[in-house]
């Protein structure tokens, strides 16, 4: 389809749909879910084990064939977790597996497919240990991971920097710095002045941009019906 064809009301009700999926099923699995989650598709989203916790306003935007999963290793002694902060965007077939600690920032944006593992999760001796070499993974702020890219254990990576798609990053990222390859080597340095714009700002009042895309899909469906949307279903025409 090259158009939404669904009337206003069906998609207000596909929305109160996903959010009530999202607190009576998807957020007693984290620790900790803050204010004005807005997760697609939220049964497709995995959160295994115990200490997963994440800020107000996530963004989550996940498929069947595109799954997003959150999952924490957990020894009685030595359980792992996972800290989100607030604003963070995940799209599809993220995963993030922690054994120890990974930390991502305020208004980090990760796009489809990105891993992030504190863990080898085996030895190159010994591949039945219960406990494999781990280290703490911390992503600054207003990170940008591109699309496929693997993040591995031990690894710090400042504010404000890019991660390329595909990139394979086991060594330290500086603030303010794009980085791409496998392994990653740095490309750019960005100004640390910016100004950058980052999505702090705008879901700083979540509530507002809530009533402002609200009115925006009223005017953006305005004009559907609910016979218009059966028919582009039962009987598609080109320029649907």
């Amino acid at each position: 389809m090259r158009h939404d064809h669904r009337p206003y009301w069906m998609h207000a009700l596909w929305e109160q749909f996903e959010n009530a999926w999202t607190r009576h099923f998807l957020k007693p699995h984290f620790e900790s879910l803050g204010d004005h989650a807005k997760v697609v598709r939220p049964w497709n989203v995995e959160v295994f084990g115990p200490n997963v916790h994440a800020g107000k306003a996530i963004h989550i935007v996940s498929r069947r064939d595109q799954p997003v999963s959150f999952t924490v290793w957990s020894p009685a002694d030595a359980p792992g977790e996972i800290h989100i902060g607030d604003c963070c965007f995940f799209a599809g077939s993220i995963r993030i597996l922690a054994a120890e600690r990974i930390i991502i920032g305020n208004a980090a944006l990760l796009a489809k497919s990105v891993t992030i593992t504190d863990s080898d999760w085996h030895g190159l001796y010994d591949r039945t240990t219960a406990r494999p070499p781990s280290a703490p993974v911390i992503i600054g702020d207003n990170v940008w991971i591109g699309d496929g890219a693997f993040i591995g254990k031990g690894v710090t990576i400042g504010d404000n920097a890019v991660i390329g798609a595909r990139s394979v990053v086991t060594r330290d990222v500086p603030a303010n710095t794009v980085v791409a390859g496998a392994p990653a080597k740095p490309l750019k340095t960005l100004d640390p002045d910016g100004p950058f714009k980052t999505r702090m700002e705008m879901l700083g009042d979540a509530e507002g941009l809530e009533r402002f895309m609200q009115a925006a899909y009223r005017e953006q469906l305005g004009g559907n019906s609910t016979l218009g949307w059966l028919r582009s279903k039962v009987f598609p025409r080109r320029g649907d």
